[in-house]
């Protein structure tokens, strides 16, 4: 950025002007600070550097300076890293920075999401001991009639292999899998077939995996529930029955029974 600006704000020497007097040479010392200055000016960088720059912030994330730095040819790492510091600080210094900024969050919106959809399928997966063979599918009304579960499964489980979006590699796994050696249907799909077949799996799974998280609540609650209610359950048990009033007349009579016997008794002797 700093070079574009310098490049245009460069003075020219007209015709017949005498050179101005450049005065002493540098030291060694002021040589090395102004190499310092200049390659803290990014004066190697070019707008091909840049627009490169751009485009993998939308493919990694700003964040992701390993993976920016991998498509930029001839940058360091530290290098890609010190400009990207540069450009967070002064990128609305840019005429056209809304456009340039609305796009990468666009891209870092897709990451996220991707990472979102990875998450739950592991999730799922992780509730089987071997998911390649066990794994099942809630398919409610939206199974369909062209793939079978096997192939959904298998789907499903290479995905978590390969990573969400790789669907040449997937193609290439439904091609090869001696499970589906003899399915012309699956093995004929085009990588966009394969792509919206995954999409609506995954819809599945995060229904599924939102209905699990609410019963597992569920069951946590009413566990808590429980412990907290059997001390007085207890105390309960061991409390004495309340008595009814005709208990309480029947007792009063046996009481005056006895009294009379006794004292009966005591008469007689």
């Amino acid at each position: 950025m700093q070079t574009h600006q310098r490049n245009q704000a460069k003075d020219t020497i007209a015709d017949g002007d005498e050179p101005e007097d450049v005065g002493e040479p540098l030291t060694a010392e002021e040589q090395e600070e102004k190499e310092q200055l200049l390659e803290e000016g990014f004066s190697t960088w070019t707008r091909r550097d840049f627009n490169t720059f751009i485009r993998a912030c939308e493919k990694f994330g700003r964040n992701d300076i390993k993976g920016i730095a991998s498509d930029m040819e001839g940058k360091s790492e530290e290098e890609v890293e010190r400009y990207a510091k540069v450009f967070k600080e002064r990128y609305k210094e840019l005429n056209d920075w809304d456009r340039i900024i609305k796009n990468i969050e666009r891209g870092e919106a897709r990451i996220s999401r991707k990472d979102e959809i990875m998450r739950a399928i592991a999730k799922k997966l992780d509730r089987y001991k071997n998911p390649w063979l066990e794994l099942k599918i809630q398919y409610g009304q939206n199974k369909g009639k062209l793939y079978n579960e096997e192939c959904d499964r298998f789907m499903l489980c290479m995905v978590h292999k390969l990573g969400y979006g790789n669907w040449d590699e997937l193609k290439a796994a439904f091609r090869t899998s001696p499970l589906f050696r003899f399915d012309w249907f699956v093995k004929s799909r085009t990588t966009q077939e394969l792509a919206r077949r995954c999409d609506t799996l995954i819809r599945l799974v995060e229904k599924e995996n939102q209905e699990y998280d609410e019963r597992e609540r569920q069951a946590r609650k009413d566990k808590k529930l429980a412990k907290n209610l059997t001390p007085s359950k207890r105390s309960m048990a061991k409390a004495p029955a309340l008595e009814t009033p005709a208990l309480n007349s029947f007792k009063r009579r046996k009481q005056s029974s006895m009294d009379d016997y006794v004292g009966s008794g005591r008469r007689r002797r």
